[in-house]
């Protein structure tokens, strides 16, 4: 039986997709730019019915005042942030980079996704901080599982 998750069902249908993706490029994929990447996904995203924006801004923020601005690749229907990656294989620093999107744009969900590596490659970023379900004083907790370690 596996378990829930916040937005387990969405993060799921946006996996089928980023495999879709990964499958049809073949090894293409590796010669194509992030960017193409992430057009490609939000195509693929779309093609199944959900709601998808590219290049969200998200605010960087230190004592209330405003300090730079960075951009997510993907947020799907406003619940879940997916960063592309095209490396031969995810890093802590990838993961911290999503983190930190996630607690400056206030979802509690994202995806990290590879299309560089041998194999796929993706993993799951929990920020409890930004989930109105998780237990009060827990920010830090961390949802498993994670995929292609």
């Amino acid at each position: 039986m596996m378990a829930e998750y916040l937005h387990s069902e969405l993060t799921w249908k946006i996996l089928a997709a980023y495999f879709a993706v990964y499958r049809e490029l073949g090894l293409r994929r590796t010669a194509y730019p992030e960017g193409e990447l992430v057009q490609a996904l939000a195509v693929e995203l779309r093609r199944r019915g959900l709601g998808v924006r590219t290049e969200v801004p998200v605010v960087r923020r230190y004592r209330e005042r405003r300090i730079g601005e960075g951009a997510v690749d993907l947020v799907v229907e406003e619940k879940v942030a997916v960063e592309v990656k095209r490396v031969r294989r995810l890093t802590e620093e990838h993961r911290a980079q999503l983190e930190a999107y996630l607690l400056d744009g206030g979802w509690a969900v994202g995806l990290l996704v590879n299309f560089g590596g041998e194999k796929p490659q993706w993993r799951r970023v929990y920020v409890a901080a930004n989930d109105p379900t998780a237990r009060q004083g827990d920010p830090t907790a961390t949802e498993k599982p994670d995929g292609g370690k």
